[in-house]
């Protein structure tokens, strides 16, 4: 997870990749930056079976989430101005090492729980300086007509990774080995991102001067930005609905990383351990899904798919929180035809089975919200202030993403003290109502605009006209 939100995937133009991956340089940075994404992702997924094993608490592994997420948000303007006054290559190198450090340091604190969470916050900190740097050595390496395709390598990567580590490699080490084989696998994997960085040409600053007067002004100027950003969302409605969705499609991730050891255990009848069962097809549907809109979401309205996925999505998380009581009640009707099916066929039937296939449409549907809400924000946003708020529109989402983080899994854990047992199908219930109850008032906005018929893909060449909405710097 690496504190990042899903990266921008709605440029994901793969054409050219075999272009890119000729380029020497561009292979050693995207060699660092699988095994890294692989080795984050990984421990998180053992920190979270170890935290939840050790509290029996979901609200604990909200906290170890926010413990990631946190640092990218309130130390990115800091980050920015020392990636802008150092050498890019030393601090790529730098973060892995201690990254490295940091994460054999979870072999001696067992289930501390305190300790797990300061150590963690540290690498996240850390990590929070790797992700510019990262993206600043890109267009140093990569020429500037493959620039599109690495980015789309590195933005499909970023998917991948999450998929195979956070849902599979981690629980699958975790699972056979234990704990403490993860974190020393992970202390190599960072120990061999940092060796891939040795090669890269060094990237010298862009800017020179005193970082520490720099970072104050840039963390005044953050907080200015946030206001600017708020006031930019309030004048430009349709900006607020594609923030709208990529808050709900990012909450519901967070949310769901953190109740997925619990669901597990509760639901499942499993160990936390195993909470891959739910996240590895969630994760592998995302994936799909970006090649899916890849290959074909040109050719259907965005705010038509969105609305869809996102009724679609409330649908699903309504199917997870009954399936339990539901395959419960269906149980001896599905052991009678599981005993009349063939060997290869009867596993299907299992509680596991169904899980796994509404998690693999759970991401699929995540997906398609997310990846065409992030192009309409993209496209509305007018040229001449893009950039600039995109970047706080981003910080936005990542703050307001924090609170269902945290009152998703509290509210579990106090029901489960009054109804035993009932805390994870309620709040995932009232996820999906809150789901579906979004998907209609945005097809009801959608629909009498006009927009499920005319808010096709951008044609080559081209971006659909926006207004310029006015700025609170601009005085208007």
């Amino acid at each position: 997870m690496h504190g990042d939100l899903p990266g921008d995937v709605s440029g994901t133009d793969l054409s050219e990749a075999g272009s890119v991956f000729r380029n020497r340089g561009f292979v050693a940075l995207w060699s660092a930056q699988v095994v890294s994404q692989l080795a984050g992702n990984m421990v998180l997924a053992a920190l979270m079976a170890v935290v939840f094993e050790s509290t029996n608490s979901i609200t604990a592994n909200a906290v170890l989430i926010l413990t990631f997420l946190v640092p990218a948000v309130l130390f990115s303007a800091i980050a920015g101005v020392v990636v802008e006054r150092s050498d890019a290559r030393l601090i790529m190198l730098a973060s892995n090492l201690l990254r490295a450090g940091g994460t054999l340091l979870f072999i001696f604190v067992g289930g501390n729980i305190g300790l797990i969470l300061v150590i963690n916050l540290f690498i996240s900190t850390v990590t929070a300086f790797f992700a510019p740097a990262e993206l600043t050595s890109l267009p140093r390496i990569v020429e500037r007509r493959h620039l599109m395709a690495a980015n789309s390598v590195f933005v499909l990567t970023i998917n991948a990774t999450f998929a195979v580590g956070f849902g599979v490699l981690g629980p699958l080490v975790l699972k056979l080995i234990g704990p403490m084989a993860v974190y020393i696998v992970v202390a190599a994997m960072f120990g061999l991102a940092a060796l891939a960085i040795v090669p890269l040409p060094t990237v010298p600053p862009d800017i020179k001067g005193r970082a520490g007067d720099a970072t104050g002004r840039a963390m005044r100027a953050l907080v200015n930005e946030l206001g600017e950003g708020i006031a930019f969302v309030r004048y430009t409605p349709r900006i607020a609905w594609s923030l709208t969705y990529l808050g709900i499609a990012a909450s519901l991730i967070g949310v769901m990383g953190a109740i997925g050891p619990a669901f597990a255990k509760d639901i499942l009848r499993l160990s936390a351990q195993d909470f891959f069962f739910i996240v590895g097809p969630a994760g592998l549907g995302a994936v799909l899904g970006i090649l899916l809109l890849n290959a074909y979401g040109g050719k259907i309205p965005r705010r038509l798919l969105i609305d869809v996925a996102l009724l679609a999505m409330g649908v699903t998380l309504l199917a997870l929180a009954t399936v339990k009581p539901v395959t419960g009640f269906l149980s001896p009707a599905a052991h009678e035809l599981q005993g009349n099916l063939p060997d290869l066929l009867a596993p299907i039937m299992s509680l596991i089975a169904v899980v796994v296939v509404i998690a693999l449409t759970a991401g699929i549907e995540y997906a398609f919200v997310a990846i065409p809400s992030q192009t309409a924000l993209q496209e509305e946003l007018p040229a001449d202030v893009r950039g600039r708020i995109f970047g706080i529109l981003n910080t936005l989402l990542s703050i307001a993403s924090f609170l269902p983080v945290l009152i998703a899994p509290v509210a579990a854990d106090l029901l489960n003290i009054v109804f035993p047992g009932a805390g994870i199908p309620v709040v995932m219930g009232l996820l999906g109502i809150g789901t579906l109850v979004a998907g209609v008032l945005s097809w009801r906005h959608n629909a009498s605009g006009g927009l499920h018929q005319h808010d096709l893909a951008t044609p080559p060449g081209g971006r659909p006209p926006s207004r310029r909405e006015p700025l609170a710097s601009d005085g208007e």
